[in-house]
């Protein structure tokens, strides 16, 4: 089952992001402020990230809007060279949210990074399901789960009749 719960929600996810992909408009954006932060995991190994500010305009209104990387890694050099792709003055086609204009995606695309949350969710309810399956054939197979001889479907030991079908089950 929690196998099963994961595919959905990778689905979900998936279905979501690629929606933004599909229907948010495009605007140019200037970059007005990038820099990489610090902080520290639960680990208390240091971690970076990348913060930005956007500037840009919809429907004749002007945007001053924040964003940050969707992931912390503690890869210095990796999030300095997305500081540096995100430098104050340079220019970038965002996508918006066209109810809420503040909401922009900036590494919006049919690429790993944006499809990361549904691909590790989907892989690890591949696992799990699969997991599941090969538990539930062991046990059906070592006579674990007593199936009645009629309609197949599962039965206690020391029922007399199938409680799915009627069938005696005495022998």
């Amino acid at each position: 089952m929690l196998g099963l719960g994961l595919l959905a929600g990778a689905f979900f996810i998936a279905r979501s992001e690629y929606n933004i992909l599909k229907n948010w408009p495009k605007v140019d954006a200037t970059v007005t402020k990038s820099e990489v932060t610090t902080g520290r995991d639960k680990d208390n190994t240091k971690m970076y990230g990348t913060q930005f500010e956007f500037r840009y305009t919809v429907n004749g209104k002007e945007y001053l809007t924040p964003a940050s990387s969707s992931y912390r890694t503690s890869s210095y050099v990796e999030m300095k060279r997305q500081a540096d792709v995100f430098a104050p003055g340079t220019r970038h086609t965002l996508l918006y949210d066209p109810v809420d204009p503040n909401d922009v995606r900036y590494d919006a695309g049919y690429n790993f990074s944006f499809f990361l949350a549904p691909t590790i969710l989907g892989g690890m309810g591949i696992v799990f399901s699969g997991v599941g399956l090969l538990v539930w054939l062991l046990f059906r197979s070592a006579g674990f789960v007593l199936l009645c001889p009629s309609c197949n479907r599962p039965i206690e030991r020391g029922q007399e009749f199938c409680p799915h079908c009627a069938t005696p089950l005495t022998s």
